[in-house]
């Protein structure tokens, strides 16, 4: 399943800004892997390549179940394909091509926990000119609608999870990175892209995701209550060896 890849285009990014992105959010623009493992994640797709790859990422996650190890799966893979992306809509005006054929796992050979980062074949940039309201309904449909959606539909399937489990998965990498950028110095403009786009996650139209509703509403709070931090669905960590409840579990 290992696979050999040469080093990605990557047009559009200063030095900074890819230093950035890759010391914080898991992204190689660098990808020269002799001792790693690079795996396409559309190879995922199939159910007994995807069935594999979780039972042998299950040990180095301290799972022996794979509804466990599926959603522990998809909160890296969500992490990965997430917060590298939005961090270039939101506060650059710029998107990666996130469509699942051009994505690649890296599995990093380490006696650690398991944490993949993650490269594409074309990382060039796709730089924000003209309309944005119509450029971030395109960069998220095709995160969503032609990556996140289709991963997540596929672990559902295959390892007999909840798709609400996995959507919660996403939607706390979502309102962490959002919220942090939030608290953080940015430029008038800048800032007003964060409010905007982190609101527009929860009135997004349903077509962004390939679905028939907007799979984040059920997280919101009912209205008139405040906003909690405290999950709706559990993500099983505390399934794992020596696991235990988030601190945003609603098992605690």
């Amino acid at each position: 399943m290992s696979i050999l890849l040469s080093t990605p285009k990557s047009f559009g990014w200063t030095k900074d800004e890819k230093e950035h992105i890759s010391s914080n959010y898991r992204f190689s623009f660098q990808a020269s892997f002799q001792s790693e493992e690079v795996v396409s994640a559309s190879q995922l797709l199939e159910e007994e390549t995807l069935l594999n790859y979780l039972d042998q990422t299950g040990p180095r996650i301290g799972s022996k179940q794979r509804p466990v190890t599926a959603s522990l799966f998809f909160k890296r893979y969500a992490f990965c394909s997430l917060t590298s992306s939005l961090y270039g809509m939101s506060i650059l005006n710029k998107s990666f091509d996130m469509n699942i054929e051009n994505v690649y796992l890296i599995d990093h050979a380490s006696e650690g926990m398991w944490l993949p980062s993650f490269t594409l074949k074309d990382a060039s940039a796709h730089i924000c000119t003209g309309n944005r309201d119509e450029w971030r309904s395109n960069v998220l449909e095709t995160l969503f609608k032609e990556n996140i959606s289709v991963m997540l539909n596929h672990v559902a399937q295959y390892a007999r999870i909840s798709k609400a489990t996995l959507w919660e998965n996403a939607w706390i990498y979502i309102r962490w990175v959002y919220e942090t950028w939030l608290g953080e110095e940015h430029p008038a403009d800048v800032k007003q892209r964060i409010q905007s786009d982190f609101a527009f996650f929860m009135n997004a139209p349903a077509f962004h995701f390939g679905l028939s509703k907007n799979p984040f509403q059920r997280f919101a709070p009912p209205t008139g209550c405040n906003e909690t931090k405290v999950r709706k669905t559990c993500c099983l960590y505390y399934k794992t060896e020596n696991g235990t409840c988030c601190k945003t579990c609603p098992k605690r």
